[in-house]
């Protein structure tokens, strides 16, 4: 099937002078971190990226794709040249440069409202339990070494789905145990129709590591790349206030994602 990639210039980054853009993964449809409305894309990540670039004297277009395996083969190709909210791993590594982290991602269990988890599960930091149900999880996402075991262990535990949405989907429908999920994903679902009626945040956390920027190798000069961590330092607490401020919004319900 032919799939069309859709490129996006930002205006902020038309009106900004610069030396040098970079082509930027960003997701059509993951709130609150990144989504498109119209030519533009929004979210917590979005804004976090498009701070650093500008601190780092760098403009940007962004590119879609279906999902983020294609991703990182697009990126291997040298067609992408960063990509956000990157969990490291070794095998990652070969491939890419990554930069300083810039926010921590936590990675939460997700139940169907009448299947609560016993308070021994609930607070015990074991997930042996979960080898007796079937899960559902992001393909490609990093979840520690616990669930790691626990996916070699028992593979037919685990059923990989490309979007939250569909995950949240067979949860609500009990064709899953459980769903893995980012917490501000999580929440923000969980607060809209047909999940809010259904679904639940466990408080069991199944993974929670800092994530960065995957950089194409060869793509800035060394001194390029010590600006762009630099722009990550030196504005943390930026970062931290946005961070912040779009909890707050989840929490209150506030996100909205417009067509």
């Amino acid at each position: 099937m032919f799939v069309s990639l859709l490129f996006i210039v930002s205006g902020s980054a038309v009106a900004q002078t610069c030396t040098q853009t970079v082509t930027v993964s960003a997701n059509d449809n993951w709130p609150p971190y990144s989504f498109r409305s119209g030519e533009q894309y929004h979210g917590l990540d979005i804004e976090i990226l498009e701070l650093v670039l500008k601190n780092a004297d760098l403009c940007w277009r962004y590119v879609s794709f279906p999902s983020s395996s294609r991703t990182f083969e697009e990126f291997k190709k040298g067609k992408v040249d960063i990509i956000f909210a990157a969990s490291f791993t070794q095998e990652r590594r070969r491939f890419s440069e990554f930069s300083v982290p810039y926010r921590d991602e936590v990675m939460q269990l997700f139940r169907h409202e009448s299947n609560p988890l016993s308070p021994l599960r609930a607070l015990t930091p074991t997930l042996s339990f979960l080898s007796k149900s079937i899960v559902a999880v992001n393909r490609g996402s990093v979840y520690g070494e616990a669930f790691s075991r626990i996916m070699q262990q028992c593979p037919d535990c685990v059923v990989d789905i490309n979007l939250a949405t569909e995950r949240f989907d067979l949860l609500v429908k009990k064709r899953v145990d459980y769903a893995v999920e980012d917490l501000f994903t999580g929440i923000y679902l969980i607060n809209r129709d047909p999940y809010k009626a259904h679904i639940r945040a466990s408080r069991l956390t199944v993974h929670k590591n800092p994530v960065h920027y995957m950089i194409r190798p060869g793509l800035l000069s060394e001194k390029r790349l010590q600006q762009f961590n630099l722009a990550i330092i030196r504005n943390q607490a930026a970062i931290d206030a946005l961070i912040d401020q779009h909890f707050q919004r989840l929490l209150s319900g506030s996100v909205q994602v417009k067509p």
